[in-house]
């Protein structure tokens, strides 16, 4: 707990508008069959925080349910961002070593302020290899908006290179891009792209995420603090 309220503290304090609100790479690491975790996500970026808690529940080996919740904190003004549902697979494997592959398909209503709400549709394949103190991990995902003006696929990869330095402690680098449609990219300009120096760690039950990013682009935030801690019950 004391962990989770420190990286909350560097959450308000450090600023660098808007980022989404859920910057996270998804790996292997699901709920273990009728297991319950809750994840807090939380990004800072100029005058902006975004919060979001996540429930997930194991519902069977390989297979986890999440709930999404997020919203945001602006100029002293509270925003709901909408209602998110999350169906998250991955393939046996060996835990340790050696490469692994699954999916994960998110549906959502979303909010975004001074827009009409509208159902999106997101598809994350899951790739993953262990070598040793390595781990790498990438998610070519692409989204859809299913109502609204805007319905083609959008291209927005992601991807993770971390090195373990303890069995309860890794460092490692993140970039993130939105790309816009994916048969006709958006100018590098006006991307949104991303690199982050992340560290995760292991206090008790609780695991955590934090990382420093740093926008490539114009058109992305200058700098955004983010965290993600979760916890098993």
């Amino acid at each position: 707990m004391r962990a989770a309220a420190a990286c909350a503290c560097l959450v308000w304090t450090l600023a660098a508008a808007g980022a989404p609100e859920e910057i996270k790479i998804f790996t292997d690491e699901l709920a273990a069959p009728g297991e319950h975790t809750l994840e807090l996500h939380a990004n800072k970026a100029a005058s902006r925080l975004q919060l979001m808690p996540e429930y997930s529940y194991g519902v069977a080996r390989g297979w986890e349910l999440s709930l999404q919740l997020p919203f945001a904190y602006q100029d002293t003004t509270v925003s709901a961002g909408g209602l998110r549902g999350e169906l998250q697979y991955v393939a046996p494997h060996d835990a340790s070593q050696g490469a692994y592959w699954g999916f994960n398909i998110e549906l959502g209503r979303v909010a975004r302020s001074g827009e009409p709400r509208f159902w999106d549709l997101e598809m994350l394949p899951i790739l993953g290899l262990r070598s040793g103190s390595w781990h790498l991990a990438a998610n070519p995902g692409m989204s859809l908006a299913l109502s609204g003006p805007e319905r083609r696929l959008r291209f927005a990869p992601a991807a993770k290179a971390a090195y373990s330095t303890s069995e309860k402690s890794a460092w490692g680098l993140e970039y993130y891009l939105e790309a816009g449609p994916l048969r006709n990219w958006l100018p590098r300009d006006k991307r949104a792209e991303l690199l982050f120096l992340a560290w995760d760690g292991k206090v008790g039950k609780s695991d955590i995420n934090l990382a420093l990013g740093r926008g490539l682009t114009g058109a992305t935030d200058r700098w955004v603090l983010k965290t993600i801690v979760e916890f098993a019950f």
